[in-house]
């Protein structure tokens, strides 16, 4: 899952520059440790939901908090998404 966490980092430096990706804790909670309003984490959010073609409704965003929150919630949509596609 790095892969994916290094991904969805990556995204979050395009949306927020100064972001250094690496001082961000994957584990913990993202506004805790970052200063993003809510127009930069929603503009955040939809470029995930872009970038890997899945949609995320707003009932999961309270859930979504941190990097590990993200990648695990984007790889187990996408393993149900191929799941289906291939049923």
């Amino acid at each position: 899952m790095t892969d994916l966490a290094d991904q969805i980092l990556a995204t979050l430096h395009k949306i927020a520059p100064d972001v250094d990706p690496s001082t961000v804790d994957r584990a913990r909670p993202l506004v805790d440790q970052l200063d993003l309003d809510s127009i930069d984490y929603q503009n955040f959010l939809a470029a995930l939901s872009t970038e890997h073609a899945i949609p995320i409704p707003e009932q999961d965003v309270a859930g979504l908090r941190s990097i590990d929150d993200l990648a695990s919630y984007l790889a187990a949509h996408a393993r149900s998404r191929s799941a289906n596609a291939a049923g």
